[in-house]
């Protein structure tokens, strides 16, 4: 049995901001000696990112369907227990929907359920500096509230970055903590973050109101702690578990979401894929698209894209296909994504 507090990692960043890449690219840098593990939360109703860990080898739990950030989520609260009753890890990485409320977020762990078993050591806002440049964005509550939370902000896509988008954000993060310190931000070209840094939020332990009333727990029993039973809701259970051709349309603010879940067995060849991929991404009112397709038995392309830009991968993957779309709330772009997905498998 191990004795030891559990540190959290608060990942968050608007759609298509980069997070999970990030987050994979930490989780490569796991100690031998520690047990990392990641909560996912998703805008969607399916279950899609953990796929996206697929080949780390972590635990993995998803709380799909919904903001995992309301201070009243079950799933939530639920989804961490689960984690750290069955793996007992020694860092959690916590990744909210891009559309979650980070300042909820850490009013949670901060409660007085995880007070003795959890320290939020740094939180994270994910940015891709281009956005600054386009108020669907910057005149989004969210937008704004990922960045004021953080103690860091981890620039995206800076290759692809001009003069301009490098002063915007030195512009915009002197305007928002105009009364208070700056966070640490973090560039480079591919985008990474050493493992070292993740406990940036700890210098502030003492003289932070952010973490008032906190400080290192050591040496106490996680199997005899008082956390609540972990049993997933069963709506949860049955977003993470359909077992054939599934498709779902779902709104919350001014945000939709379209999923697809097609059944085990059923392929599609990356030719036609990518093309479908394509049309969507130039959908006016498409913020993110992802999703995992099984070209076979064995392997499948996995898709991200975000402000128009389509990336793919082929990996390993033995599951089914899966897709899920935000956008605004628009009649339009959600006919022309359904007449796509009718011919993607």
């Amino acid at each position: 049995m191990r004795y030891q507090g559990i540190k959290v990692t608060l990942v968050t960043g608007f759609l298509g901001a980069g997070k999970t890449t990030l987050i994979h690219h930490l989780l490569e840098q796991s100690p031998i000696n520690e047990r990392w593990a990641v909560l996912v939360n998703e805008f969607g109703d399916i279950g899609l990112d953990g796929a996206f860990y697929s080949d780390l080898g972590v635990a993995i739990t998803e709380v799909a369907g919904g903001c995992v950030c309301c201070t009243t989520s079950a799933a939530f609260q639920q989804g961490l227990n689960q984690l750290i009753r069955q793996h007992n890890p020694d860092r959690i990485f916590i990744e909210p929907s891009g559309l979650g409320h980070p300042k909820q977020i850490i009013q949670q762990l901060r409660g007085d359920i995880y007070r003795d078993v959890l320290l939020l050591s740094g939180v994270f806002c994910v940015l891709d500096a281009r956005t600054l440049h386009d108020e669907r964005y910057t005149k989004h509550a969210i937008f704004k509230d990922q960045i004021e939370s953080a103690h860091g902000v981890v620039l995206s896509h800076v290759d692809r970055y001009q003069s301009q988008d490098f002063d915007a954000v030195d512009q915009y993060l002197s305007h928002l903590f105009v009364s208070s310190s700056l966070p640490v931000v973090f560039q480079s070209d591919p985008m990474e973050l050493e493992a070292e840094k993740l406990d940036v939020g700890l210098k502030d332990a003492v003289t932070s109101p952010r973490f008032t009333n906190h400080s290192y727990i050591r040496g106490r029993d996680l199997s005899q702690s008082h956390l609540p039973s972990s049993d997933l809701d069963k709506e949860t259970k049955k977003a993470l578990n359909f077992s054939g051709r599934h498709y779902y349309q779902k709104q919350q603010d001014s945000m939709q979401v379209l999923g697809w879940h097609w059944a085990l067995g059923e392929y599609t060849d990356s030719e036609t894929l990518l093309s479908m991929i394509r049309l969507i991404a130039l959908q006016e009112g498409v913020y993110r698209v992802k999703g995992v397709f099984a070209l076979n038995l064995y392997e499948a392309v996995f898709v991200n894209v975000a402000r128009g830009e389509v990336v793919s991968t082929v990996a390993p993957w033995r599951e089914v296909s899966k897709m899920e779309v935000i956008g605004s709330i628009d009649e339009k772009w959600p006919d022309q994504v359904k007449l796509c997905c009718e011919a993607l498998i």
